[in-house]
């Protein structure tokens, strides 16, 4: 019995050996550290610098996003503002470029009544142009009363009246010192006076229904904010694309890590691509810290 005890311990002994020999030839967990932690420090080194990469630009392109949509949100309502203190039309302001041409007009018809009355060119050209800028002053000074919701006085447009009524005289005296002609004196002082009172009244309108240069410079910093905050847009956009690509592209790489240098199931591996995945690509954290900087 003894020597068949003795026996019978032999091959139990050496089955323990063996097994303490495989368990020091193959190294545990501790030893080798995790498949993720061995990806990430070879294989898939360059692809998480480059993901670390995507994220700091798509952390400055959310800052911009948010600094350009607070820009416009500010101007739009400034523009708001202005425009409600607007008394006028809607008209765009380079609208009122027009008018220098209007009294410009006024000036060169007023040029020909002028010349009868003075003896030099230079005077006269003088007296025509202080003759525009007093026309388009009462247009200015009735289109003001209207802006107001004033009603514009019997007097004023009875002024307006005289004043188209003396020039055109005054240019039919001085077409006919010039040219014997009547007829002819007489059809260009009609054609002088037509372009006075459509040049004022030109003036009247434009003013009236025109916007103010803070009400079309508020429009302008509106339309170029939507143009900045648009382009801030595509540009996180196109950050969140290449980040997606390249996660994508990271996943399947380690995927591969798994399947093929570990070992794993598909199942597991699987599953272990995807979370390592969402955890070296999630940008939440950096969403947090882009909120408070701004």
């Amino acid at each position: 019995m003894r020597q068949f005890d003795g026996v019978d311990k032999i091959p139990a002994q050496r089955s323990h050996a063996g097994d303490a020999a495989d368990d020091q030839r193959r190294p545990g967990p501790a030893g080798r550290g995790s498949p993720e932690g061995r990806f990430l420090a070879s294989a898939g080194k360059p692809l998480s610098r480059l993901i670390s990469d995507l994220k700091e630009r798509w952390a400055a392109a959310l800052v911009r996003v948010r600094s350009t949509a607070a820009a416009l949100d500010h101007a739009i309502s400034t523009a708001s503002e202005r425009r409600a203190h607007h008394r006028g039309g809607d008209r765009p302001w380079p609208l009122r470029l027009t008018i220098p041409l209007a009294a410009a007009a006024e000036a060169l018809t007023a040029f020909v009544a002028m010349e009868v009355l003075v003896s030099t060119a230079g005077l006269a050209l003088g007296l025509a142009v202080m003759t525009a800028l007093v026309g388009a002053g009462t247009a200015c000074m009735i289109a003001n009363r209207r802006l107001h919701r004033l009603s514009v006085p019997a007097f004023a447009r009875a002024v307006e009246i005289a004043f188209v009524a003396i020039l055109t005289l005054l240019r039919f005296v001085s077409l006919d010192v010039q040219d014997p002609d009547t007829l002819a004196a007489l059809g260009g002082a009609a054609l002088a006076a037509l372009i006075s009172a459509v040049a004022l009244l030109a003036i009247e309108e434009i003013v009236v229904e025109t916007d103010t240069f803070s009400v079309f410079l508020s429009r302008v910093r509106v339309w170029s904010r939507r143009r900045q905050s648009m382009r801030a847009r595509s540009q996180l956009d196109g950050c969140q694309a290449r980040l997606d690509t390249t996660g994508d592209k990271f996943e399947q790489h380690f995927l591969d890590f798994l399947l093929k240098a570990e070992g794993f199931p598909l199942a597991e591996a699987q599953q272990r691509a995807s979370a390592l995945r969402i955890a070296v690509c999630r940008t939440g954290q950096l969403d947090s810290a882009a909120g408070s900087d701004t």
